[in-house]
């Protein structure tokens, strides 16, 4: 409650919190029982929106639960809730129609697609992913009626937002269920040797907009938003204060380097709207001056008085004093003793002085009007004073709503199962080049192009089967998106595999269109909202154990393909630690590798796009190879996933098929 104030009181428009579970800074002080609806009471009755955090992935056990608290925020009368999961966001668009819903940076939208996929399932508003550019940014506003906020200070995660899988690999605590142990900030090098205490190569600078907001707001960013959950309320105070100003035009003096002084990692970088400025090797550090720490608590001290109150007490000898405040469209009445005759003249200025005193509440009085020529004592006004605010105070937040029922029905109606699969799964391989393609032996061949737009068209002509173009999590550029669309035209594919909601609407004419690893298909719900995006096949996330899978195969077999070979993609970096700390070196597929300090060793591999940006992905140490307990579980899927590993790795893990995640 400390932070939510500091932000309050410091100019914030909106405050953006978690309720207990379900958000993604479940080590935060989030709010709890009645501290929930003061909280939102205390924003709505100083005129701030309040955006509250279900911005997690759910298992199918946890959507009744999370529906239920998304019914509690809507009769509190929260201004949005901000969701990562698919599932959920159309349990509630669709029980909850009046609760604002909005995409969280976690959903990874990055592109035109994105916002039309929000605009498909009335998400209002999308918190952009950071790495968007402020060219892409400026196309999406002007192409979808979606709004568009964005990070303009704070932490920067060297992955790219919802396509992390590094903590829950490393030690199962999920980065996509709000427990990221943040391994990322750890000693990690670039060179092939165990990482000295002093190398820090996937550890990124923080993101700092005071000079971009100008542009920001001109390219179509309606709401600015800073990065502070876990941060101190002088932290809070500060950066709020100064964002607030800057918005205002009035940037005070030395910014920049206050904004340094009250939290850093390093130099600050504007992250990827003008290009990559980002930098690695960075630890986090507060060493604010005494005289900065001040300014912070005195910013806090007294309530900002954003509220036109008009007063009118009258004091007629005879009749008990009454006290009638108007705010807005909302009047309030006390009143207080009956009015003596006075034996000295009445001091109206000493009455009116005690009528403004509304230190402590949001309101200023503009107006007043006191009339009757009775006595009434100082502190019986005051009082009268007091409880009349404290009425028009509960009329202006007004009583909580119903609250909707929500039960297993509710959720299982929403639920699309589709039936028995057949005896034998399908095998799809999933391969990098066209010449791997056109000699693998699979009943579907998977490509993952390393440089999209040279594909070998005669060699993969050779294909013994079905050829599925998979798309990356991130596709940036308009120019990298064609090269896509481009191989699609060229009818040498039988279907698409998607791994970013802002991709979902490409190749919608193929007959096999599968929703990869990248969606984070963990429920039920999040499945059958995958089939009515119009995919024929799903893989569920990574993260699910051997018996998750098997209760989601038990509805949905016929449509899932289990990823039962691999060595799972850990990060998706738009930023490339091998070029910031050695250069360019034009790779071809495969980049190297990351040590992290406890000596693993993590293969890089890049997409190379036409524009000649890269996407690198940093895979896990061990390869993951579940397929003969895949095939003694007796599960019954459409198919399994296969990606043959380049590096020969001897070391072998199970993933999570029996170490559930937090």
């Amino acid at each position: 409650m400390e932070c939510l104030k500091a932000a309050v009181l410091n100019g914030a428009d909106a405050v953006y919190f978690g309720g207990g579970a379900f958000n993604a800074r479940r080590g935060a002080a989030n709010f709890v029982g009645d501290e929930l609806k003061a909280a939102i009471d205390y924003c709505h009755l100083r005129g701030v929106s309040t955006h509250i955090t279900l911005n997690t992935l759910l298992f199918d056990r946890e959507l009744e639960e999370a529906l239920r608290f998304a019914a509690k925020l809507c009769s509190l009368k929260a201004d949005a809730v901000i969701v990562q999961d698919l599932g959920l966001a159309k349990l509630i668009r669709s029980e909850l129609p009046e609760l604002c819903v909005h995409a969280s940076t976690q959903m990874g939208i990055h592109s035109l697609g994105g916002l039309r996929y929000c605009e498909r399932d009335g998400i209002s508003r999308a918190v952009l992913a950071r790495e968007v550019p402020l060219s892409e940014i400026r196309r999406m506003h002007e192409s979808s009626p979606v709004e568009l906020e964005f990070f303009c200070h704070g932490a920067l995660c060297m992955g790219f937002s919802g396509s992390c899988l590094y903590s829950s690999m490393a030690g199962e605590r999920s980065g996509n269920r709000g427990t990221c142990a943040q391994p990322c900030r750890k000693n990690a090098s670039v060179l092939k040797r165990r990482a000295g205490s002093d190398e820090f190569a996937l550890s990124t600078n923080d993101i700092c907009m005071i000079d971009e907001l100008t542009a920001l707001i001109d390219a179509g960013i309606c709401s600015f938003k800073i990065e502070g959950r876990m941060k101190s309320p002088e932290y809070v105070s500060t950066v709020t204060r100064i964002y607030r100003a800057a918005l205002d035009g009035e940037k005070p003096k030395a910014a920049r380097s206050t904004l340094f002084e009250i939290f850093n990692r390093g130099e600050f970088s504007t992250a990827h709207i003008r290009g990559d400025t980002v930098t690695t090797g960075h630890v986090g550090c507060a060493r604010p001056s005494d005289r900065l720490v001040a300014e912070a608590h005195e910013s806090v001290r007294t309530d900002r008085p954003v509220r036109a109150l008009s007063a009118r007490l009258e004091l007629n000898v005879g009749s008990p004093a009454s006290l009638t405040l108007r705010c807005g469209g909302h009047e309030a009445k006390a009143f207080g003793p009956v009015c003596e005759a006075p034996n000295k003249p009445i001091d109206a200025s000493r009455i009116s002085e005690q009528l403004g005193k509304l230190g402590g509440t949001p309101f200023r009085l503009t107006e007043r009007d006191i009339s009757g020529t009775g006595f009434a004592p100082v502190s019986k006004i005051n009082a009268m004073r007091r409880e009349a605010a404290e009425r028009i105070s509960a009329l202006i937040i007004g009583e909580p709503g119903p609250e909707k029922e929500i039960t297993s029905e509710t959720i299982a109606a929403h639920i699309a199962r589709t039936g028995e699969c057949g005896e034998k799964p399908l095998r799809y391989l999933r391969v990098r080049t066209a010449a791997e393609a056109a000699c693998a032996e699979a009943d579907l061949i998977g490509l993952d192009p390393i440089f999209p737009g040279r594909v070998d068209r005669e060699t993969l002509e050779k294909a013994s089967a079905p050829l599925v173009l998979i798309l990356p999590n991130v596709i940036m550029t308009e120019t990298a998106r064609e090269a896509y669309e481009d191989l699609i035209a060229q009818g040498i594919f039988s279907g698409v595999e998607i791994n970013n909601i802002s991709h979902w609407d490409v190749g919608r004419e193929l007959p096999i269109r599968i929703a990869g690893i990248g969606l984070n298909i963990m429920n039920s719900v999040s499945a059958t909202e995958a089939l009515s995006l119009g995919f024929t096949h799903f893989s569920p996330s990574l993260e699910m154990t051997r018996a998750q899978l098997s209760a989601l195969a038990d509805g949905f077999g016929s449509r899932m393909i289990v990823h039962t070979l691999l060595r799972a993609p850990l990060m998706q970096l738009l930023h490339c630690p091998v070029k910031e700390y050695r250069g360019c070196q034009a790779c071809r597929g495969q980049c190297g590798e990351l040590s992290d300090g406890d000596g693993r060793r993590f293969p890089l591999e890049n997409v190379r796009f036409p524009d000649n940006t890269c996407l690198v992905r940093m895979l896990n140490s061990a390869l993951t190879d579940i397929r003969e307990a895949f095939a003694e579980s007796g599960i019954r899927a459409c198919g399994t996933a296969e990606t043959p590993d380049p590096h020969n790795e001897t070391n072998i893990t199970r993933g999570h098929w029996n170490r559930a995640v937090d």
